[in-house]
């Protein structure tokens, strides 16, 4: 595929709205939820217009996938991220496994629980160490060669590796965590991947729920693996008061939600910049409706990361 056809998927691959849909949350991650509701949240995704829909065989063993092969499969115009490279042992210890015999029976399975003939992006979930970057871009554009997978992409990487490995296999999306609590230095990245021709998938926008105003009021049960993290031990601390009000009046003058908010701000971050957030209820979808409709004013910008630069400085 040649650069300018990579500039045409970036404008398309999101469907009507320029967000996608992450799917981890819908089989248990953030704790349980009835398959039922899982079922809910797609369809409706669907027809509301949402496209792009991000998956892994790691979340939940592969159910992850199967749920959206399930409700989703081979639907017209719908995009399909899922990963290789990352799986969870018995004991519960995760393992990276880039090697080329593992990506081809992952993209194997992958298509089999995914009911599609090919992967419409497939990711590198972690580099992994114990296999040069050229072997997997060479095992992944094999992939490709053989029609089972439309384009490569990476995730949680640094951007050194994305000139280096396009060479083999054109990296047509870089997937890395970016929201407003992110170390500022991190908010220019995007710009920079999209100057080296891929767009950019932002995992966690929310911050993973903190952001959320709710977060300090939910309780979280066992399952859900949120409750193992730092800042989810005091949400209400792990999130400055200034900014909670600036992010609410700044959202209330818009009509919009916080959540609808963060997640327009994401997208300030460039064109080329699609936030992958994770609904969990179908009532979610109506703020990033809100937010995909909604253009944040250049004052407004300067405010929210003048305010969180700060708290990230303190």
């Amino acid at each position: 595929m040649a650069p300018q056809d990579h500039a045409v998927q970036r404008a398309s691959v999101a469907g009507l709205f320029r967000i996608g849909i992450g799917c981890m949350a819908l089989t248990g991650l953030y704790g349980r939820i009835a398959a039922s509701d899982a079922r809910d949240v797609l369809a409706k995704a669907i027809d509301l217009g949402f496209r792009l829909f991000d998956t892994a065989p790691l979340y939940a063993n592969g159910q992850n996938e199967a749920l959206i092969g399930d409700v989703i499969g081979s639907t017209a115009g719908t995009t399909v991220a899922t990963k290789f490279g990352l799986v969870e042992t018995k004991n519960g210890k995760l393992l990276r496994d880039s090697r080329p015999e593992s990506i081809r029976a992952s993209v194997e399975a992958s298509l089999a629980r995914l009911r599609r003939e090919r992967i419409d992006l497939l990711i590198q979930h972690r580099p992994d160490p114990a296999v040069n970057d050229q072997e997997v871009a060479g095992a992944v554009q094999e992939l490709i060669d053989a029609g089972k997978v439309a384009a490569f992409g990476l995730s949680g990487t640094s951007i050194d590796r994305i000139k280096p490995m396009s060479e083999r296999c054109y990296v047509t999306v870089v997937q890395n965590e970016l929201s407003v609590l992110s170390d500022p230095d991190t908010w220019s990245a995007p710009q920079k991947i999209g100057d080296m021709g891929a767009f950019f998938m932002a995992y966690a926008p929310i911050a993973r729920g903190l952001l959320s105003p709710n977060s300090a009021k939910t309780k979280r049960d066992a399952e859900d693996y949120r409750s193992q993290i730092e800042a989810f031990k005091n949400p209400d601390q792990s999130v400055s008061e200034i900014l909670r009000t600036c992010l609410k009046d700044i959202a209330s003058a818009y009509g919009v939600s916080v959540t609808a908010l963060v997640l327009a701000w994401i997208k300030t971050r460039g064109a080329n910049v699609v936030p992958i957030p994770g609904p969990r209820r179908p009532e979610h979808l109506s703020d990033f409706v809100d937010a995909a409709n909604l253009e944040v004013n250049t004052a407004h910008i300067s405010i929210i990361e003048e305010i969180a630069s700060s708290q990230s400085d303190g």
